[in-house]
């Protein structure tokens, strides 16, 4: 299996669908592999054609978390030099590593995703112990036998991925403080009461559900996608005076865009119709 086989990348008319495939190791995440996952959605981003992502895992999991096989002490210590970042981290280069500018690739994805015009769908098929994207994401349906955590702190490591910053602002900070500090698993059904998932489906109907999501979605404008996915991420950065303003902005922009013009013309041919 080649290396730019461990992340798959599909493009079918206008859904791409970005697939874990690692199933022999639950999909477990290599440092290079971040950056991988960076570039398939910045592949999508670029590509005009695509209007929404579905996010999975091949075979039982969706992913493990982050593979322990490329962290110091493991005895394959080459590979960390495969993400700039970390490898100065890791020799303790930290004025360097300042220096250089470098933002942690699944922060940089994550925060791709919330700016993003294109939705962003994740299908959780089963244990997932990598759920920062899951906070970035538009929406999140997990198969009822799905089991979700976040193991860090557990193992002796405060996040670096985004999530001691999106996940408060996704739940509040009491979710927030209980779910990574706990490192405790939950269940597809947990998560949906706390508000960490949309949906729990049956397994059988996991893809089909978030196929179903994705063409709903492709039929609302992209820019009014974006300018609304843009305004709510800046709304947890901005005070409500300011945030208001955005939204003023924003909103007084969208009607530039060709489909609220064409559903403008229509409205108005039917009144004068009356």
């Amino acid at each position: 299996m080649g290396e730019n086989q461990y992340i798959l990348l599909e493009k079918q008319d206008k859904v791409a669908y970005i697939t874990f495939n690692r199933p022999e190791k639950l999909n477990a995440i290599r440092w290079q592999d971040y950056m991988l996952l960076y570039d398939h959605f910045k592949e999508c981003e670029e590509d005009k054609n695509i209007r929404a992502i579905i996010l999975t895992g091949k075979g039982r999991a969706f992913s493990a978390g982050d593979d322990l096989e490329g962290y110091p002490g493991s005895g394959q210590e080459s590979v960390i030099m495969g993400n700039p970042g970390i490898a100065l981290a890791f020799q303790g280069k930290y004025l360097e590593l300042q220096l250089s500018g470098y933002q942690d690739y699944l922060q940089k994805t994550c925060m791709l995703i919330m700016n993003s015009g294109i939705v962003s769908i994740a299908a959780v098929n089963g244990v997932c112990w990598a759920p920062e994207i899951l906070y970035a994401m538009d929406f999140v349906i997990a198969a009822d036998v799905a089991r979700i955590a976040q193991g860090d702190v557990r193992n002796g490591i405060c996040p670096g991925g985004g999530s001691t910053q999106i996940l408060p602002r996704l739940l509040g900070r009491r979710r927030a403080i209980e779910f990574i500090l706990s490192s405790t698993e939950i269940s597809a059904e947990e998560a949906y009461r706390i508000g960490l998932v949309n949906k729990v489906v049956p397994l059988a109907d996991l893809m089909t559900e978030a196929e179903a999501l994705a063409r709903h979605m492709i039929e609302r404008p992209y820019s009014a996608i974006k300018l609304v996915k843009m305004a709510i991420t800046k709304a947890q950065e901005l005070p409500l005076s300011d945030g208001l303003a955005l939204e003023g902005w924003y909103s007084g922009i969208s009607i530039q865009d060709e489909h609220f013009q064409a559903f403008f013309k229509k409205f108005m041919e039917r009144k004068k119709q009356k």
